[in-house]
This record gives C-alpha cells, sequence and structure tokens, in this order.
C-alpha cells in the first residue's frame, strides 16, 4: 500500500489539465498569506495552465467599501475604472471576484461584460454572510457558494445564478514541505480560534484531561495555546495526529469547514460532528471520523491511538478521497465545464443572448502558461523603463503565446495594475528563489545595468554574495540563483558602461558568461563588455528596444488635458519641456538657460510651455519643471502633466507639441517617432547618440549651451512644424526595423527554453536570521509605541485615535469633524522603537482609502519621522504609498503623523472615516550602513526616501532634510 508521502509524491508530479487555457483575472485578498483559501484557490487555477493575473486587493487599493463590510461580508465594490489599465493591457477572458464581499456595481458589471468578459463570483463564508452578500450576486454569470444549505437561501431570495462550490485545497499546499518540529507534536489537535466559543473550549478541554492535546489560536483556555500562521500554522496540523473539527459556524450553522480539507492535506486524521453534508464527501469510519457528543469523540480517539493500523487506514483513505475527488483544482475543471459548455440545461439563469457571449468569450484557447521572469527597474516611476517593460514583455508573448511574463519589480503593485503583468519585488530574493522553481527562463531587461557608478557604494566585490540590491549585483542575483536550478539567462537591450574599476568587469564577465544570449542597446555598451574579456561573437547589438514599442496609428486627442487643447485653438505653439536632476552639472544654470530662451522667443510670438516629467516624483523632474515654471513671465502659459503621465497621454501630448526640448533619451525617442522636431540636452553620451543616428546631430547641444545657442535650434525646429526630411525618416525606419528585428530574434531565443514541470507551491518562509548583511528580520523588530494625540483648532475625539492599534505595527488617525475648516489638524505622536543597535531599512505602507480629484490641495497627509518630512495630499489616490526608512543604529525613532486642513471641505457626515490613515510597519531588512540611497518608487507615484540618522552621533544630510510631496 502506497503511504502518504508516496502520494504526494506521485501529486508533485502529476498535470492537471482540462485541454483549454484562459486568461483570467483573479481579485482577492489573501489575509493569511500564502496559506490562505484564497491564494490556494489563485494556485490552482495557476495548476490547471490558465493565464493569471491575480490583484491581491490587500495591496492594491481598487475597491470601494461603502457599508464598511467586514469578515468577509459585502457589497465591497471593485471599480472597474481602476483596474482598466489592467484590463487594457492583460485582456481577460474571465474575472473571478474571490470572496471577501467582493463584487461590482451594475453599471461596472454591464461595462465588463460588454467588453466580452465572463464575470464569477465566488462567496466562501456562506451561510453567515449570505443576508449581506445575496443582493449583489446578479452581477455576475455566475456566483458560488461554498455551503449546500445556502443554496435553498438564494433561491427563496430569488437569487437563481448561484451554484455549489464546495471548500477544498490546492495541490501546492498538498505537497509543501515544512520540517517537523517535536516540540508541536500532539496525539489531538484544533487549529483555529476560541473567542466566545465556550463549546469549543468546553470540548477541548475536557478532551486535554484524557490526550497530550495542543490548541492553536485565540481564545483558547488550556495553557502554552498560541496564535500561529505560515511554516508555522503547517508544522502544527502536520505535527497533530487527529485533528478535531468544529462544524458549528459562529452565527449557528453547521457546515463543512476548509480545516477538513487543509488537516487532510497535512497528512491529519480529521474527526468531526456528524452530518449529512460531509458524508458526501468523506465516508464517516473509512476515511473521517464523525462524533455524535464529547464522550462518544473521547472513545473514538483512545480506539484509534490503542490501534495504530486502524488510524492509519483511515488517514490513508481520507488522503486519497483528498487528492482524487476535493483539490481545488477539481472544484475549477468543474464550473470551468459548466461555463464553456453554458446552456440552457447548465446555466439556465443566463438569457440566450448572453449565453452566447459567455461561450465566445471562453470559445479562443491559448497554450499552457509558461512562466520567464523579466527582472529591471521596473514600477519605479521611470517612464523610459517602463517603455523598456512594455516593448520587451510584448515582444515575449508574441513570441510564444504560451509565455506568461512574469516581472522582478521595484513595486510590483504598480507594474501590475499599469502592465497587467504579474510581479514580485525585486529586491526580495526569497521570492525570487521560489518564483524560479516554476520558471523556464530569467530574462535581464533594459537600461543602463551594467556599471561602476554606484558599484562600491553596493560593497563592490562582496556585493555578489551579500545580497545587495542595487548595482550589478543586484541585477544579478536573479539570474545566477536561476543557473543553480538550471534555468537560462538571457540579456536584452541592456547597457553597458562605465566600467573602470577592475573587480566589477570581473563581475561584468562573470554574469555575461551565464548568459544563453545577449543583446546589447548599442556599439558602445558592446566595446566595454567586450573589454572586460567576453568574446564579440556572444554580443548582438540593435537600437534600444523602445524602437520597437508598438505606437497606435492615430494618436487620440481625448486624454490630452482640455487646458492644452485651448492653447492650440488660442493659436499658441506648444514648447514641450523635459529637465531631470543631474548631480554632475549645475541645473540651475540650465533652467535659467531655458527661461531666457522662452522669454526671447515669447517677446515676438505667442507660445505656451508643456513640462514633461518623465520620473515619477517630487524631487526628480517635476520639481526642477515647477522652478522653470515658476520663472516664467505671465504672458507664457505654463503646464505640466502628472509624473509621469502614462504612455498614451505622453504619445497624445507629444503629438500636439510643435517642439520638444528634452534631456531624456526615452522622450527624444518617442518624439521623433512621431516626427516632433526635437532638442536634445545631452547630459550623457547616449542622448548625443541617438540624434547622431537619426542624422540630427545639429539638434543636440550640451548642458553648458548658451542660451543664443539653444533659442537658435528652438527658433529652427519651431520653423519646422514637422520632421519631413526624407533621409531622417528612413534612418528612423531602419532603426525601428532592426530594433524590432533583433527584439523577435531575441524573444525567440527565450522561448525555445525546455518547458520545465509548473508545480506552484506555497513558498518556504524566509529564514528570521541569516547571514546576510541584507537579511529580513521579523516585523516585530520594529514597532510603535503607544501613541499621544494632540489637535489645533478642533476639540480632540473621546476615544483614542489609534483605533486600530496593531500591536504595535500600525498607526492610524482622521479627522474627528464633519466640516473640516482651515488652520485644524490632529497629529498621532509616538516613537518607532527598534529591536536591534544593527543598521536596518525599515518598510512602512502608508493607506489612505479616499480619492477625489476636486478635493485635491484641501487636506494634507503629513509624516514626520526623526528630522525629515514627508507630505502627500488625502484626495490624490488610494494606492498605497510605500516608504523606506534606514537607521545608523538608532534605537527610537520620534515620529509624528497627522493631518492639516488647508481649504474649508464640504460638510459630510464621512468624513471621520473619509480621511482615515494608516501607516504600517511592513518589513524590516539588515543593511550596511552605505549613507544615504536613492528615491524608491510606488503605486501611487513615488516613495521618497527618508534617510534617518542617529540623532547623536551625525546631523541630518542637509541634501535630504526636505520636504517631499506626491503630485499626480
Amino acid at each position: 500500500m502506497q503511504s502518504i508521502d508516496e502520494l504526494k509524491d506521485e501529486l508533485r508530479h502529476k498535470t492537471f489539465d482540462q485541454g483549454f487555457h484562459w486568461r483570467i483575472l483573479f481579485l482577492g485578498r489573501s489575509i493569511n498569506g500564502t496559506t490562505d483559501i484564497v491564494s490556494s484557490m489563485s494556485r490552482s487555477l495557476r495548476n490547471l495552465g490558465h493565464h493569471v493575473l491575480d490583484l491581491d486587493t490587500k495591496y492594491h487599493r481598487i475597491t470601494e467599501n461603502p457599508e464598511r463590510a467586514a469578515g468577509g461580508k459585502g457589497p465591497i465594490y471593485v471599480q472597474a475604472s481602476l483596474i482598466k489599465p489592467a484590463l487594457d493591457r492583460f485582456k481577460p477572458q474571465m474575472i473571478v471576484c474571490c470572496a471577501g464581499g467582493l463584487t461590482f456595481t451594475d453599471e461596472d458589471a454591464a461595462w465588463l461584460k460588454a467588453q466580452g468578459i465572463v464575470l464569477v463570483g465566488i462567496t466562501l463564508s456562506d451561510p453567515d454572510v449570505f443576508p449581506s452578500v445575496h443582493g449583489h450576486a446578479h452581477v455576475f454569470d455566475v456566483h458560488t457558494t461554498n455551503a449546500e444549505l445556502s443554496l435553498q437561501m438564494y433561491r427563496q431570495a430569488g437569487v437563481e445564478n448561484t451554484v455549489y462550490f464546495p471548500f477544498a485545497i490546492d495541490r501546492g499546499f498538498v505537497t509543501q514541505h515544512v520540517d517537523d518540529d517535536p516540540a508541536m507534536a500532539a496525539n489531538v489537535i484544533c487549529l483555529g480560534h476560541a473567542n466566545d466559543r465556550p463549546d469549543r473550549n468546553h470540548t477541548m478541554t475536557a478532551l486535554n484531561r484524557k490526550f497530550d492535546v495542543k490548541t492553536y489560536g485565540r481564545g483558547w483556555e488550556i495553557p502554552g495555546s498560541e496564535s500561529v500562521s505560515g511554516d508555522k500554522a503547517l508544522q502544527a496540523l502536520k505535527m497533530g495526529r487527529i485533528h478535531i473539527n468544529f462544524p458549528l459556524t459562529r452565527a449557528g450553522y453547521v457546515n463543512i469547514k476548509c480545516g477538513v480539507f487543509e488537516s487532510m492535506g497535512a497528512g491529519g486524521l480529521v474527526a468531526t460532528g456528524e452530518f449529512e453534508e460531509m458524508s458526501r464527501f468523506f465516508e464517516y469510519g473509512e476515511e473521517i471520523i464523525g462524533y455524535a457528543d464529547e464522550e462518544d469523540l473521547s472513545q473514538k480517539i483512545q480506539r484509534l491511538l490503542d490501534d495504530p493500523e486502524e488510524y492509519e487506514r483511515i488517514r490513508l483513505n481520507g488522503f486519497k478521497r483528498l487528492i482524487n475527488d476535493h483539490l481545488y483544482e477539481h472544484r475549477w475543471m468543474q464550473l470551468f465545464a459548466r461555463l464553456r459548455n453554458a446552456s440552457v440545461q447548465t446555466t439556465s439563469w443566463l438569457s440566450e443572448e448572453r449565453r452566447g457571449e459567455v461561450v465566445k468569450a471562453l470559445a479562443p484557447s491559448l497554450p499552457r502558461s509558461r512562466k520567464v521572469l523579466l527582472s529591471g527597474f521596473y514600477g519605479a516611476g521611470n517612464l523610459g523603463d517602463e517603455l523598456i517593460l512594455r516593448s520587451i514583455s510584448a515582444a515575449l508573448e508574441k513570441a510564444d503565446p504560451a509565455i506568461n511574463v512574469v516581472v522582478a519589480a521595484e513595486n510590483p503593485y504598480k507594474v501590475e495594475l499599469d502592465h497587467g503583468l504579474q510581479a514580485f519585488k525585486r529586491t526580495d530574493v526569497f521570492e525570487g528563489a521560489h518564483q524560479l522553481h516554476t520558471a523556464d527562463a530569467v530574462v535581464v531587461g533594459g537600461g543602463g545595468l551594467w556599471h561602476d557608478l554606484t558599484f562600491q557604494r553596493a560593497g563592490g566585490l562582496a556585493s555578489l554574495v551579500t545580497g545587495s540590491t542595487m548595482s550589478i549585483a543586484g541585477f544579478g542575483n536573479l539570474p545566477l540563483m536561476g543557473r543553480v536550478l538550471g534555468v537560462p539567462y538571457h540579456v536584452i537591450g541592456l547597457g553597458a558602461g562605465p566600467l573602470e574599476d577592475e573587480d566589477a568587469k570581473a563581475m561584468v564577465h562573470f554574469l555575461a558568461s551565464q548568459t544563453t544570449s545577449m543583446l546589447l542597446r548599442d556599439e558602445e555598451s558592446r566595446k566595454v563588455v567586450e573589454g572586460t574579456g567576453v568574446a564579440s561573437e556572444c554580443i548582438e547589438t540593435a537600437p534600444d528596444v523602445v524602437y520597437a514599442v508598438d505606437l497606435p496609428d492615430h494618436p487620440g486627442r481625448d486624454e490630452v488635458p482640455e487646458v492644452l487643447l485651448d492653447l492650440k485653438r488660442d493659436s499658441y505653439q506648444l514648447i514641450g519641456i523635459n529637465l531631470r536632476r543631474w548631480s554632475h552639472f549645475d541645473m540651475t544654470s540650465v533652467r535659467a538657460t531655458i527661461e531666457k530662451t522662452i522669454s526671447t522667443i515669447a517677446a515676438g510670438q505667442k507660445i505656451a510651455v508643456v513640462g514633461i516629467p518623465m520620473q515619477a516624483g517630487a524631487s526628480h523632474d517635476r520639481q526642477i519643471l515647477a522652478a522653470l515654471g515658476e520663472s516664467l513671465t505671465p504672458n507664457v502659459p505654463f503646464v505640466i502633466l502628472p509624473d509621469p503621465p502614462s504612455f498614451s497621454l505622453l504619445d497624445a501630448c507629444l503629438n500636439i507639441l510643435d517642439v520638444l526640448v528634452t534631456m531624456r533619451l526615452h522622450a527624444a525617442l518617442v518624439a521623433h517617432r512621431r516626427y516632433i522636431p526635437t532638442v536634445g540636452l545631452a547630459y550623457d553620451p547616449k542622448v548625443q547618440r541617438h540624434f547622431e543616428e537619426l542624422g540630427r546631430s545639429e539638434q543636440v547641444v550640451p548642458l553648458e549651451v548658451t542660451w543664443e545657442e539653444l533659442h537658435d535650434c528652438v527658433i529652427s525646429a519651431l520653423q519646422e512644424n514637422r520632421i519631413s526630411d526624407p533621409l531622417f525618416r528612413e534612418r528612423l525606419s531602419t532603426l525601428e526595423t532592426r530594433s524590432l528585428a533583433a527584439l523577435e530574434r531575441a524573444a525567440r531565443r527565450v522561448s525555445t527554453a525546455e518547458v520545465r514541470a509548473a508545480v506552484h507551491t506555497i513558498p518556504v518562509e524566509r529564514p528570521l536570521e541569516t547571514q546576510s548583511p541584507t537579511k529580513a528580520l521579523t516585523k516585530q523588530m520594529a514597532g510603535f509605541t503607544k501613541a499621544e494625540h494632540w489637535a489645533s483648532g478642533l476639540e480632540l475625539p473621546g476615544r483614542q485615535l489609534n483605533v486600530l492599534f496593531d500591536a504595535p505595527r500600525a498607526l492610524h488617525v482622521s479627522l474627528p469633524v464633519t466640516a473640516p475648516k482651515p488652520g485644524q489638524e490632529i497629529h498621532n505622536t509616538c516613537t518607532l522603537r527598534l529591536k536591534s543597535t544593527r543598521p536596518v531599512e525599515i518598510s512602512l505602507t502608508l493607506v489612505s482609502n479616499y480619492v477625489r480629484p476636486q478635493n485635491e490641495g484641501k487636506i494634507t497627509i503629513r509624516l514626520r519621522a526623526g528630522n525629515h518630512i514627508f507630505t502627500d495630499d488625502l484626495a490624490r489616490s488610494k494606492e498605497p504609498v510605500m516608504l523606506r526608512l534606514r537607521t545608523s543604529g538608532s534605537l527610537e525613532i520620534p515620529v509624528d503623523f497627522g493631518l492639516t486642513v488647508n481649504e474649508r471641505c464640504y460638510p459630510a457626515q464621512s468624513w471621520p472615516r473619509y480621511s482615515r490613515v494608516s501607516l504600517r510597519v511592513e518589513e524590516v531588512h539588515d543593511i550596511e550602513d552605505r549613507g544615504p540611497v536613492p528615491a524608491l518608487f510606488a503605486s501611487s507615484g513615488v516613495v521618497s526616501v527618508i534617510p534617518v540618522e542617529d540623532q547623536e552621533s551625525r546631523g541630518a544630510s542637509e541634501d535630504h532634510n526636505v520636504a517631499a510631496s506626491l503630485d499626480s
């Protein structure tokens, strides 16, 4: 007879495939991380070979919760407008709203269906949540319930589209490996909470008097009980022999619980109360133990402990039944067969027209999904890098429709929403290692990543083994781990240089030697890499991959701000200007040169200036562009675009410009592809090379250009209107053709990688301690002390402001008034306390649930950490802002977190809720203290780094002691 371990090994190598594979947008919140039931359902879709984009609503602020529903209740509306960029790029055939009360408004549901999308709603907390869910189930093409007894409740409420979708567990949960923990061994266990559940406490306490018992969760009266999650929860399940399951829900219903399947998947024998629904899943006495009362349970446990063979027989039978019939892979296949063959018999609630639309939407099938990891400086708010990502990912998917690009990004949440690509944090080497086990190839793509400008700051040669997240090694960790596993490594569109440091050269040579193919962006990069000892025949070069970005045939004007269209109608010539911070040059003089140029031109003709930031962040392009706008004469209208604009907005706005003056390469490149006369400010040789390869060298000038020289270039460009030079257009076409051809060749090389068995499992939890200077520490290494609160211009509320004090990793603040007035402010003050004197980096998330463009500027969020200040606009965005604080050994950092009212707000009872903002500790990492770090970026626009220095040993750096605000 096969053992459970042998059955697990067979399951690990089994392929689940229904014969078709769809693009599925999966929306849900994994409250308990990778062991959560929502995570399990998402993984099982991948195990079936579907192409899945999973947007976790814990991180994506895409919902509206008008009734403040919680605990699986609804309605919580997913806002279609907020996921539209992901829809446009991912093009799902199906959207699954998985639990948590998620739904759509009638209007959004109708719009999504009109786009050819099938809507599926999953409820996992019935019958308890039925009262709040049933009124919103009708928007889905099919809605499911986890409870058989709820089906009649839905029918009585007039809901016909609800079908039974029982609990299960996925293959990854069953086949995962966790180490034994002898300290957790017990004959009888119960994993669950006992708050306000006297029946549970009574039963387990009685069993504890007779057997070796352990309980896990909150509210247990048995000494030594603890709450567990992640690997610890899996170890608890694995080390318990008999698992007690209580079928009674908190609302008093008898129901099958997901814990039954989790316990069996972990290899336990389940004992639960006897009821009819359970008998249709597992046979009592053969695959599961049923009991009538406490005494009956005690007697059956004793018999099983006294008869190991009988115990093992029932345990093995239950495990076999689980993996043969009750995995989520099985559940999805049953539901999808019903939808794919929609008919009067299978989907009687759908109209004939809608059934036809559902069948049509689900008819196309992609090849079984295979994963390629694409790593680069993506999601960081730099539009040039986002265009590189757009170009390479599109080429990979075109080369093989089976390829599912997963991005190792600076900000994965920004990438997921903007590009419709699954993503994870590039600097999380533990997650990277997990992703590699199901990847067919690794691609490092785009941008100048092989240089020694930050090599010593990253740690020099040692950075390759210390887990450095920056410089050459920072982009080498993922592909090198992949090579250990036999995953091929490709380079596409990479730039190299400057490279003078001998150790840096050696590292580039080593990384290049691991590649299967290498496509560099220019001949200069080839020479740099050849200079490290890499053979010339191993390197291919081609023009920048942004030449291959697909441009729409006719850029629309719908996205162009009305103010720019008004200026065009009023006969203004529009001059677009892009400037960036550049520490190697005095940008004040550059700004003065441009100001003089513009003023001189404005004296003779009507011109307006359009500021075009290509890098998000108040301290980047926007800062210097705003300063330019303030210095212009009043007769020159000035408009600044969001930072950065979306590609469609950039393309549309470039197309109505008369001329562009730019420092950044990719702004010039896209403008030239639209035949816009462009003047380049060559802060880097790559800008000069770009103009030379197009035969436009007369239109690029150095940063130290005089205003007279710049004036002549801009006037010449204005007179040109559109670039019509046949030689220019021929060269441009050649560059586009060469770039696209080389990119297609590179993508085909990636697509030839051997398909590896893709079994999606639960990632192994990262260790709390490692020997790496960048080791990840437990969140408890940093926490807020209990906050004091103070206010100005209003009375403090009677209750404590910090209403959800998260023991103690979060702060919360809100305005306790219904008609906020100018001058009112309210603050939480406390200390961020560390449990280590080592230098660490603390990741924080700032979350607001309110967005309303017309209220921007009225209320400011203000965070002061040590000597440094970060501000944001309350109404600007619901996207979480990710911040990082670095310490140099301080144990305590003073924190002031509050809200300030700048303008009168309209009266509303909801302002205390609208204004609620949270600050949470997310991660703590050990670092080497190497001083200030570059700004990091998040899904909301920019994340400002707040370097917190040891207050006793040194003062704050003047360069970083500034208020960094977010603008969009």
